[in-house]
């Protein structure tokens, strides 16, 4: 494989991983923000959705709960791209 490929995928599954964490801390979010600046689109995207998630519910208790009424597109984001998979219903 590839190493663009496989570094796409160590990227993916790093910034899935930040959904599962109980925290999204501020060493997280610095990351995030390497991840958001980088080349691959999807990797960009993934990176800006967690960061956007992370500025209104940091914490993971019931984060999936208080989006749906307050941003509901922010949902529909995590949706899409299956990160709310990656959560803790």
């Amino acid at each position: 494989m590839p190493k663009e490929e496989r570094e796409a995928i160590e990227h993916k599954d790093e910034i899935f991983g930040f959904m599962l964490q109980s925290h999204i801390s501020k060493k997280n979010l610095k990351r995030l923000r390497i991840l958001r600046d980088g080349g691959d689109k999807n990797i960009v995207e993934l990176a800006e959705i967690v960061l956007r998630v992370a500025a209104v519910k940091a914490y993971e208790k019931k984060r999936m709960k208080f989006l749906a009424p307050k941003h509901p597109e922010l949902l529909r984001m995590l949706r899409e791209t299956g990160l709310d998979i990656a959560h803790h219903w």
